[in-house]
């Protein structure tokens, strides 16, 4: 199944959740924000979130400082 991560095609493999993505891809799930198809996705949902074939993924990272 192809999808697309910021702003990169991938493929993965059929009936995936947004949280055995990030483990499957060693994403750091903590300081992120996951947008698919311009929703933002809370992470409370990752679990029950499942990948759609044509998917549009960005992966924010929040960073502090000043």
């Amino acid at each position: 199944m192809n999808i697309i991560v910021n702003g990169d095609k991938i493929s993965i493999e059929k009936n995936i959740n947004l949280e055995n993505f990030l483990e499957l891809n060693n994403i750091n799930n903590k300081n992120i924000v996951i947008e698919i198809k311009k929703i933002i996705i809370t992470k409370s949902m990752w679990k029950e979130k499942k990948i759609k074939e044509g998917d549009v993924i960005e992966i924010i990272t929040a960073v502090g400082g000043g």
